[in-house]
């Protein structure tokens, strides 16, 4: 039910007041981005954009956000959807290329190896394992974090072609008719920097 009134709120961008209880706008390189918590979920982080952020971006809306809303060591938020995943083209790439090298991974059929497994339980598994991104670990450590992705919804397989149109940025190996997951809905769960992500 939560879940439901979440998306309700990310529907409706022109009713935001009526949502949000908090939230922080950052000018990055790239646009202006803000956090939010929305009232009906105080626990969840809310990663805005209206434009596509590299990692150094993102980590740094995410160091703002946590000097303004940590206080006194506490964390009165769990979780931080950060919406698409090719919003953040660095790592949507990232995970094409780490799927791309996994046993896992079927880039034939663009699906995960076993037959029983999902594309969102992979494609959960290979952001938590070589596609997560250097920036984030780094960030989350500073403060005795670790962002774990939780939860994934509604992944893409695009072919390796379409990911890389320019054929000189094609990873060598990499077969321009390999399928890949490239996108997905993407949402972290913040826990202990000594607890490891589940699966791990």
């Amino acid at each position: 039910m939560t879940r439901l009134l979440l998306a309700i709120a990310l529907m409706l961008p022109l009713l935001d007041w009526a949502w949000a209880d908090d939230e922080l706008s950052v000018v990055l390189p790239e646009c202006t981005a803000s956090l939010q918590r929305p009232t009906v979920e105080a626990h969840v982080l809310i990663v805005r954009s209206g434009c596509p952020l590299s990692l150094q971006s993102l980590s740094t809306l995410l160091d703002r956000g946590f000097q303004r809303f940590l206080s006194d060591h506490l964390m009165p938020f769990h979780g931080i959807y950060l919406g698409r995943l090719m919003e953040y083209p660095e790592w949507s790439e990232d995970l094409a290329k780490a799927a791309a090298k996994s046993a896992t991974w079927n880039s034939k059929r663009g699906r995960p190896s076993t037959l029983n497994e999902s594309n969102n339980q992979r494609v959960r598994l290979l952001l938590n394992g070589s596609a997560y991104p250097h920036h984030l670990q780094t960030l989350f450590a500073n403060y005795q974090l670790r962002a774990c992705v939780s939860d994934v919804e509604k992944v893409l397989v695009y072919k390796a072609k379409d990911i890389f149109p320019d054929k000189t940025t094609l990873p060598k190996g990499i077969s321009a008719k390999a399928r890949l997951p490239v996108d997905a809905q993407i949402w972290l769960k913040l826990q202990p920097l000594s607890t490891p992500c589940a699966d791990q």
